[in-house]
């Protein structure tokens, strides 16, 4: 198949300069002429042409040989300079070399001045139009020379007396070639003009069917596309672009699809195809078509094109249906929507689960206190009053707790919305988170603390604070009751205490079963426990984790060397400066 891109090159060959291959057509055609110029040589050292001055014919020719092999070295090596001016060099080399041996055979008296003719429209055939009229020019004036020649004595160098029969015998040889001459390069001139015209329609047939193939291809597409010139204009589009814009057809100017609603554009608020023709950016903007029930949502891609008609420069719109994608990401915005009113719910559900389980609790032992005050002696009687007062506070101060969960839901806040007020003694939270996880019968399991904690001061929310300690000492708790062991224990360490960026790392150990390998790496997802249904949400280790968060800490859970849980809460002091806390951690319990 002939390649496209040679056969547009081949008409602008002459323009551009000669090829390799015609120029080794030329050479080709120089060792022709010069066997020719050999023998006429031979025949004048005969005495057949007593007046050609074949000495000078004979150097011309050995010249010209010479010239003719340097250039076919070159050639074979690939070191032959081409470029516009070679073909008019080559004609001026050709016409110097005639005129030379013309001018020893006698001038315009030779019949083989007639060769000019040749030279000429070799010219043409080499260079093209232009190169023909300088060439045509060129022979006339190497003509004018000759004559001159002629004219003036002292400039002739030979004379054209033939002997006998070679007069006429010359005049017939030069006939006959000149005219075979000319014949041969109009048949190469014409073969070559049909392979070239064999090739543009063969390249005109396949480019027919390439576009067929590529404009039915293009139909298929499942997104429109069209292209624009400089003025706006619609040069061509596919089927569904026709579809998308019905309004408009070829050579129509454009106007937006979204005309009728606005189109959701970028933050520059420009068209894209102003975008495009003016900056020379791509640009998008999305629209719906009122025309199609359901309503469809497309999106308008426009891209400058890098190819230019007249100087100027044209843009390609592509339309994409983007319904399924539009439909996809607003359900998925409301099922984030519904999957965070759910966890707000359980949240909810489950903050106020702890303290009502804790009432609750407290509610059955102030009852049972109740019962035996009636038939308590009297030196009990102030033990069990005391206890009754306990309960007493600590249900006020959970209903309270409740009051400001509720509250804050109300005022449109979160659960994760803290209330700092003055700084915080650990060792009041964990008192009241022990009190809060052990109401009532603590099961066998005894709980520990550290000495000195209520030296240790934070500047925290106190609820929040309490709400983390009760769900860390809960899980171990329940760890200990379900898988064995009998110590949770709670100690504080002071890092960088003089340091403006001081912190408290609280521990809370338990010497019970540890962490489920399984679940490790997933402690803080929401909805992850290993309880059993309905005794668990899965939300206290992922609240705590927000809530530590929101307080400038971090938590951190994981298995002690020794066995059991350790979770680590950091959290900054409440200001540098205090006295350093050497707290050594009892035996057994060490990590």
């Amino acid at each position: 198949m002939v390649d496209i891109d040679s056969v547009a090159a081949a008409p602008a060959s002459a323009a551009a300069g000669l090829t390799p291959e015609r120029l080794a057509w030329l050479v080709r055609l120089r060792w022709v002429a010069l066997g020719g110029i050999v023998v006429a040589v031979v025949v004048s050292a005969a005495g057949a042409f007593p007046g050609v001055n074949y000495q000078v014919m004979a150097a011309t020719a050995l010249g010209a040989a010479a010239y003719n092999f340097l250039i076919h070295r070159d050639l074979r090596a690939g070191r032959a300079a081409l470029d516009r001016r070679t073909p008019m060099y080559q004609a001026l080399i050709d016409f110097l070399s005639l005129s030379m041996v013309l001018w020893a055979a006698g001038g315009l008296s030779s019949p083989f001045v007639i060769f000019y003719i040749f030279h000429v429209a070799l010219a043409g055939i080499l260079a093209g139009p232009r190169a023909t009229l300088v060439a045509a020019g060129l022979a006339f004036l190497c003509a004018g020379l000759l004559w001159l020649t002629g004219v003036v004595a002292g400039l002739r160098i030979g004379t054209w007396d033939p002997v006998g029969l070679w007069e006429p015998a010359s005049r017939v040889v030069a006939f006959v070639f000149t005219v075979g001459a000319v014949a041969y390069l109009v048949l190469h001139a014409v073969a070559e003009l049909r392979d070239r015209e064999r090739a543009l329609q063969q390249a005109r047939d396949r480019a027919e069917l390439e576009y067929e193939l590529l404009s039915n291809t293009l139909d298929e597409l499942d997104a429109g596309l069209e292209v624009l010139d400089a003025d706006h204009r619609v040069v061509w589009r596919n089927r569904l672009a026709n579809r998308l814009v019905p309004r408009l057809s070829s050579g129509e100017p454009w106007n937006c699809p979204g005309m009728d609603a606005p189109c959701e554009r970028d933050a520059s608020g420009l068209c894209p195809i102003d975008r495009s023709f003016a900056l020379g950016e791509a640009g998008r903007c999305r629209f719906a078509t009122q025309d199609e029930q359901p309503e469809r949502v497309y999106e308008l891609l426009a891209f400058p094109l890098s190819s230019e008609q007249d100087g100027k420069a044209r843009v390609m719109n592509l339309y994409l249906d983007r319904t399924s994608a539009t439909l996809a990401e607003r359900q998925l915005v409301l099922a984030e929507r519904l999957a965070s009113l759910g966890r707000v719910a359980q949240g909810v559900a489950h903050e106020l689960n702890t303290p009502l389980a804790t009432i609750r609790t407290l509610a059955a032992d102030m009852g049972v206190a109740l019962a035996r005050l009636d038939k308590a002696p009297p030196d009990t009687t102030a033990e069990l009053l005391t206890d009754l007062g306990e309960s007493t506070a600590l249900i006020r101060s959970e209903t309270e707790r409740l009051g400001r969960i509720t509250h804050s839901l109300l005022a449109g806040g979160d659960l994760l919305r803290l209330r700092i007020v003055g700084e915080v003694s650990i060792s009041a939270v964990v008192e009241r988170a022990r009190a809060l996880v052990f109401a009532g019968d603590p099961g066998g399991v005894r709980f520990e603390v550290e000495s000195d904690l209520d030296r240790i001061q934070l500047r925290c929310d106190q609820d929040r604070l309490v709400q983390v300690l009760v769900n860390l000492i809960q899980n171990a708790y329940d760890a200990l009751r379900e898988g064995g062991g009998s110590v949770v224990r709670v100690s504080a360490v002071v890092d960088d205490e003089d340091q403006a960026d001081g912190a408290v790392r609280i521990l809370i150990e338990d010497d019970g079963p540890g962490l489920d390998p399984v679940l490790e790496g997933r402690l803080f997802e929401p909805f992850t426990t290993t309880k059993a249904p309905g005794r668990g949400t899965g939300l206290g280790l992922y609240t705590s984790y927000m809530l530590v968060r929101a307080m400038h800490g971090s938590l951190e859970l994981g298995t002690r060397d020794s066995g059991g849980t350790r979770a680590e809460l950091r959290l900054p002091l409440a200001s540098a400066g205090s006295a350093a806390l050497e707290l050594v951690p009892k035996q057994g319990l060490s990590a």
